[in-house]
């Protein structure tokens, strides 16, 4: 075997260094050897050197530079609503059409929260099994039917025993009323929701169950609870930017008394406001109480719309009365009757223009709202001068009407 070849000082001071050898080395080889030693741990140093700048600019960078959003850093829930509902109609009579018996796909919403930060959410709702059509008016495209429904991006104030606040920006509903907003769509008693929240105004706005594009201040301090927003209008610039400067300031004040173990809520609510070319005024209050196996819920509404340009006052002018009394029982744990009496003036300033609903139903609760079956009979008594709005059907026809709900929550 051949060896590769060194210089002869190395291997003798490696030699001696194993003391196999005493051999001095002449003071000349010993000088070359400490100088190539010292050569040797300077570069290392430098090396060494360079390796900690790279580790230092490195730490300051991660320190400043936005974090990865991940689904293990920002946990994304995902949760929805799906309604198949079956519509039979009896002994339709009057000057409207006849409307045919027909299954519905009435939601399918989808929402997504993700929880950015302990003080951060964002949500989006989307519904795939909303059409398009046209508003009240019949003028425009009715945007409540596109398949965004809600975007909003909250964060949280403040927190304490006492209750929390919080900042929403985006769309969401407007803050009216108790069925028609703080009511979740899979927890409504009956197949759907009070003639006063259905019903749409000439422009496309609503009273109630409907979504607008804004910011709001809302929280619970003790026994009460407050919501206090400004939007681009009513319902009718969902999904669409403002047509003005003017908003429209909508709020909502909820008392839940401790003395009764929060069994009973009151609420006050309201709007105002002249955005586009209307302007709208909206006062609404309701009670709910809920205790074991009973509950009773009641509403009332008063609403003015008039356009302030364009069409002639009579085409726009919309004064509105609602209310609606409903009571609810548990004969079994998962059997719940319910009855209810709803009221609906469309147009104050016109005669016979107002309908009635008389429902008798039963909700069977298969595991909670999360799967359950609703069947409602339905005794309206409509007048041929009511006007109807997007969202309820036709209002001047008397009709039997039997509405069932096949629904999955999740």
């Amino acid at each position: 075997m051949h060896h590769q070849d060194r210089p002869a000082t190395r291997g003798l001071t490696t030699l001696a260094a194993l003391g196999l050898f005493n051999v001095a080395l002449p003071a000349q080889a010993q000088q070359s050897e400490v100088e190539a030693l010292r050569a040797i741990i300077g570069d290392l140093q430098a090396r060494l050197s360079k390796l900690e700048e790279a580790q230092s600019s490195a730490a300051a960078a991660a320190k400043t530079a936005p974090k990865t959003v991940t689904a293990k850093s920002a946990p994304i829930t995902v949760s929805g609503n799906f309604q198949i509902h079956g519509l039979a109609y009896f002994n339709q009579k009057g000057p409207g059409a006849k409307v045919p018996d027909t299954f519905r796909l009435r939601r399918s919403d989808i929402r997504l929260t993700a929880q950015i930060t302990p003080k951060i959410v964002g949500t989006v709702q989307l519904d795939p099994a909303k059409s398009l059509n046209l508003n009240a008016s019949g003028t425009a495209i009715n945007q409540t039917g596109n398949v965004l429904q809600e975007l909003t991006l909250i964060y949280q104030l403040q927190k304490s025993a006492k209750g929390a606040n919080y900042i929403d920006v985006g769309q969401f509903k407007i803050p009216i009323g108790y069925e028609g907003d703080l009511l979740a769509s899979s927890a409504i008693p009956n197949v759907e929701r009070a003639l006063l929240f259905t019903q749409r105004d000439p422009f496309g706005g609503g009273y109630g169950d409907i979504r607008e594009t804004g910011a709001r201040l809302r929280g619970t301090s003790g026994e009460f609870g407050y919501d206090l927003g400004i939007f681009n209008g009513f319902g009718d610039r969902q999904n669409a930017l403002a047509t003005s400067d003017q908003k429209a300031v909508i709020g909502r004040l909820i008392y839940t008394p401790k003395s009764l173990k929060n069994a009973l809520q009151l609420g006050l609510s309201g709007g105002t406001g002249s955005p586009g070319n209307t302007s709208r005024d909206i006062v609404n209050a309701f009670a709910v109480y809920k205790k074991s196996k009973l509950t009773l819920q009641s509403e009332y509404l008063d609403g003015k719309t008039q356009g302030l340009l364009g069409a002639p006052p009579a085409a726009t002018t919309r004064d509105v009365k609602g209310y609606y009394g409903h009571v609810g029982y548990f004969f079994a744990p998962k059997l719940e009757g319910i009855a209810r009496y709803d009221y609906f003036n469309t147009d104050k300033n016109v005669a016979n223009a107002d309908a009635t609903d008389i429902t008798l139903g039963a909700n069977y609760y298969i595991k909670g709202n999360n799967a359950k079956i609703q069947l409602n009979l339905v005794r309206r008594d409509g007048n041929p001068a009511a006007k109807t709005g997007n969202g309820a059907g036709d209002l001047r026809n008397d009709r039997y009407e039997l509405r069932t709900n096949f629904q999955v929550a999740f």
